[in-house]
Order: C-alpha cells, then structure tokens, then sequence
C-alpha cells in the first residue's frame, strides 16, 4: 500500500540521524558472565490510527501472552548459544532501578552515569560480568508517517498490534515496544545505542504481511491476536542475536 510504503521510507530516512559515541574495541570469551533483566508486560494491546482522529483508539486485551518468560527465555537461548553464561539479575537482587542508565553517552566517549558507582563495582568485582542485556517495556515509536508535510510520529505505550487506515486500506503491524540496553561493562559502552542495533530499535514495528482483516476490529480474539505475537518474539530473537554479536565473543 502506498503509505505503508511512504512509511518504510520515512523510517530508512532518519536512520542514522541520532548519534551516540562510537563503540571501543570490545572483546569477549566464551564463559563470560552476561546479566540479564527483562521488565515486559504479558497482556497485548490494540492501538489503531484511522483516516480521522475520530477513528482513533487504544485497547488493552486481557490475553496472558505470558511474554516476559517467553522475551527472557529467547534472549538466554541467543546468549548461551554465543557461548556466554546467563546470569539472572533479579535473582542476585538487582532491580531495573539501580541499572537504568547506567552507562551513558558523553561527547565522544562513553561513561559511567553519576551516582553508578557503586553497582558498576558489584556488577564488575562481585558478580564478575562483562556485560548486561536489559529489556523493559516502554513508550515505542510506532511509525513515522510523512506525507507531504511535516511528519508525524505515532507511539505505542505497549507491544502489541498497530494498525493504520486510510481510505478503507488497513496495514497491520506488531509492536514490540521495549528499550534495550546492552551495558558492556568494560570497557564501558552501551551497544544498543550504536548501529546495527540502534537502526533495528528505532522504530520496532513488523508489517504483518498477509494479516487478515478481524471479524470484530475493536474486539479482537486471542487467535486472531497469534500472529502478532510470534513476530514480537521473532523481533526479540533477532535484536538478541546483534547483541551477543557486539560482545564480539572470540
């Protein structure tokens, strides 16, 4: 459709725009300890963009996806299969509080976040990690619609379907609305924040080719809802593969 098309356009345009240091050299060795947190929510939801905005809507389905066991169990598959041992942060008594931000962009080198200190050396001396893969789920760009004007850009608080009418055609895309960071810890860095994996985050949304229109638009089934939810897990395995592969296990 033509602007599914305009859209995927828009979307390869500002790739690249954001800029974030470059990565030091990084090197890692197969049995280095990798941390892992996820924070995802389990139920899906609808947000919908019509031709009006009177058209618009957001629907939170009670379907139990059970997607944070699922979002974690792929990601440890894509670590331990780079040869690196998971170990579960929550289990060593670490919240997503005490890790947000924790390494962060400073002009051209990056650097602990103030006040980090003291975790970064557990996670370091005590835990001997090399790096943290943090998930959380969080606001998402959607999509970045230009059309002749100025662009507009379309959130989505949570994973789920997004889909976009105009004038009767209907695109349909699933969501997987999560921040990810990829914390090397030494030397410090955030790959999720450099290329190839800041492009493939930007805007996480899989155009859901062959989806077919719902019996109930606003009352989708849980059947109905599949398809979304296996392209959620497909996105998450692929962003996990770039990630290990930035720890450049030799």
């Amino acid at each position: 459709m033509r602007f599914t098309a305009i859209i995927l356009i828009a979307t390869s345009f500002i790739a690249g725009c954001a800029t974030a240091p470059p990565l030091p050299k990084i090197e890692s060795s197969r049995g280095d300890r990798i941390g892992l947190l996820v924070e995802a929510g389990d139920s899906p939801s609808h947000m919908h963009i019509g031709t009006t905005i009177f058209n618009n809507f957001t629907k939170k389905y009670p379907y139990n996806w059970n997607l944070s066991a699922d979002i974690t169990r792929t990601i440890e598959q894509s670590v331990r299969g780079a040869g690196f041992t998971v170990v579960d942060l929550r289990q060593e008594g670490i919240n997503y509080a005490e890790i947000s931000d924790l390494i962060q962009p400073s002009g051209e080198k990056w650097q602990i976040a103030f006040g980090k200190e003291e975790i970064i050396y557990r996670l370091r001396e005590q835990l001997q990690l090399k790096a943290l893969l943090v998930v959380k789920e969080t606001r998402v760009m959607a999509a970045l619609e230009c059309m002749g004007g100025p662009c507009s850009e379309r959130y989505a608080d949570s994973s789920g379907l997004y889909t976009r009418s105009f004038l009767n055609l209907t695109s349909y895309n699933a969501v997987a609305a999560y921040q990810w960071n990829v914390f090397v810890l030494d030397p410090v860095a955030d790959a999720a924040k450099v290329d190839p994996l800041s492009s493939m985050l930007r805007i996480p949304a899989i155009f859901l080719s062959g989806f077919k229109d719902p019996a109930d638009f606003k009352n989708l089934t849980e059947t109905e809802f599949a398809s979304v939810r296996k392209a959620i897990l497909r996105f998450v395995e692929l962003t996990s593969n770039e990630a290990v592969k930035a720890l450049n296990v030799k």
